[in-house]
């Protein structure tokens, strides 16, 4: 008996695509401010060479933006690769 099915692996790599997504978009929305102004800091300093380039009211709407983009593609990936095929029999 196989330790590791390949059936399985393929099963791990479409939860990952799946639901890795959601996380992050989770974490983007529920991030602590401080964190927050560190990524952003980091981003400016790598993107602009100066610390406080964007604003930090425009950062914030960015982050709610791709945090929104996130869940969308998460959940659209989760429907096309986990459950269609279980309701479309």
């Amino acid at each position: 008996m196989e330790l590791l099915n390949i059936s399985f692996v393929i099963l791990l790599i479409k939860v990952c695509i799946s639901f890795l997504p959601i996380v992050f978009g989770i974490y983007l929305l529920t991030a602590p401010l401080e964190s927050k102004r560190i990524l952003r800091n980091k981003i400016c300093m790598a993107l602009f060479g100066v610390n406080n380039a964007i604003a930090y009211s425009k950062f914030e709407r960015g982050m709610r933006v791709i945090s929104l983009i996130l869940f969308i593609f998460g959940g659209l990936a989760s429907w096309i690769l986990l459950f269609r095929h279980l309701l479309f029999r």
